[in-house]
């Protein structure tokens, strides 16, 4: 989270009036010494000034991106007597990272998945990846996640055999990563092994799972 900041800039410029001639050049006035007074902390920053204001300040919303690139958004205030502007600490506004999608059994049959056993990566009681392959074949492994709502086809060489410890799922949309993080957690014919789930679409953001890859009949 940034630090308080305080930014203190002397402006000069007319006096604030209800007219909406006076009321536009102020709102420039406003966004003008926010951008300004955020400049060294935000980039890419955008000012968005509160249009009903008051007899004292304006004020305004400014958001961009901090310097390891995380969004933000700071409040900034201007003084319309002294004209003095003061940049508040970061909001808590944060834009929540996305999770792989969960597939439905509508989604699973949709894609159609050719083999004779199945693995699944399962996170909170939800399938994000199915897969299916054949034993002791040359036939790649098929698996399925969803984007944008669509279940898309992935696959991988080897067949069953090489995707029981994990495996990494491929095709022009995407890449699924699932990479087994320890041993297994249950016994019996479909072991359950600690994994993390990686999606990296082909348009848009990496999105990533901590869950249990589980393979068998």
């Amino acid at each position: 989270m940034l630090k308080p900041l305080a930014a203190t800039l002397l402006l000069a410029g007319p006096a604030f009036a209800s007219s909406d001639d006076a009321w536009a050049e102020f709102a420039a006035e406003v966004e003008s010494a926010c951008l300004a007074a955020a400049g060294d902390t935000l980039s890419d920053a955008l000012a968005v000034v509160d249009p009903f204001g008051s007899e004292s300040y304006g004020l305004a919303i400014v958001s961009g991106r901090t310097a390891n690139d995380a969004p933000a958004s700071m409040i900034c205030v201007l003084n319309k007597q002294s004209r003095a502007v003061e940049i508040g600490g970061e909001l808590a506004i944060r834009v929540s990272d996305r999770g792989p999608e969960p597939l439905t059994a509508e989604d699973t049959d949709k894609a159609a998945l050719t083999g004779e056993l199945f693995c699944s990566f399962e996170a909170e009681a939800r399938t994000l990846l199915f897969a299916a392959g054949n034993v002791a074949s040359d036939q790649p492994a098929e698996a399925a996640v969803k984007l944008s709502g669509q279940p898309v086809k992935l696959s991988v060489d080897g067949g069953f055999d090489a995707i029981t410890r994990g495996a990494v799922f491929t095709d022009h949309a995407a890449t699924a990563e699932v990479a087994v993080t320890g041993e297994a957690t249950e016994g019996g014919e479909s072991p359950a092994y600690p994994a993390t789930l990686t999606v990296r679409p082909e348009e848009g953001p990496e999105m990533a799972a901590e869950g249990l890859w589980r393979c068998g009949p």
